[in-house]
């Protein structure tokens, strides 16, 4: 079963997410939280050296608990993922790893395990300023992942996201 969501958000950041209960389940985020689209950041939002302002303080905070699993089960260090912050790109296992088991915990992979990028292209359909770039920037970095995604989830999450980060550098931001 694909990842199903209903998406909106302001431009103040405020936002409600309804996912479908696997992805509840595997966000560990209660089905009666109001921001459950902070958790959906997590892994699709990453902007070098600093963060994107539609990335609030209380995005964060709501997916540290998912964040913290990831980095439990991958054992990636907080130093790879703040070094991906500031537009270095660590060559290790446990980072692509990471970013895969976002996506995962966030339920953004479909029946192909493959990135499901309509909870992306919602969330930018309600930024206007951003969401030429970002389409462009899916639409590239998607074929890349096909590729991936047959042969290795992990090293298809580290190809897509430094893809994407590369080509919409102002709507990027790895929690």
């Amino acid at each position: 079963m694909g990842f199903q969501e209903h998406l909106a958000i302001d431009l103040d950041g405020r936002a409600l997410l309804r996912l479908d209960a696997r992805a509840r389940a595997r966000a560990a985020v209660p089905h009666g939280t109001r921001d459950r689209a902070t958790a959906l950041q997590a892994s699709i939002v990453v902007h070098c050296a600093t963060r994107p302002s539609f990335v609030s303080d209380k995005m964060i905070a709501t997916a540290a608990s998912v964040v913290n699993a990831c980095q439990t089960q991958t054992g990636v260090t907080t130093a790879d993922i703040e070094s991906v912050r500031n537009g270095q790109w660590p060559d290790s296992m446990e980072l692509k790893c990471y970013m895969y088991c976002l996506w995962e915990q966030f339920g953004l992979i479909d029946e192909k395990r493959e990135l499901s990028l309509n909870g992306m292209l919602t969330f930018f359909q309600r930024i206007p300023a951003y969401r030429k770039e970002v389409q462009q920037a899916i639409s590239e970095c998607k074929a890349l992942g096909q590729y991936f995604a047959s042969a290795d989830s992990c090293e298809y999450a580290y190809t897509f996201n430094k893809c994407y980060a590369d080509r919409s550098p102002r709507t990027y931001y790895l929690f």
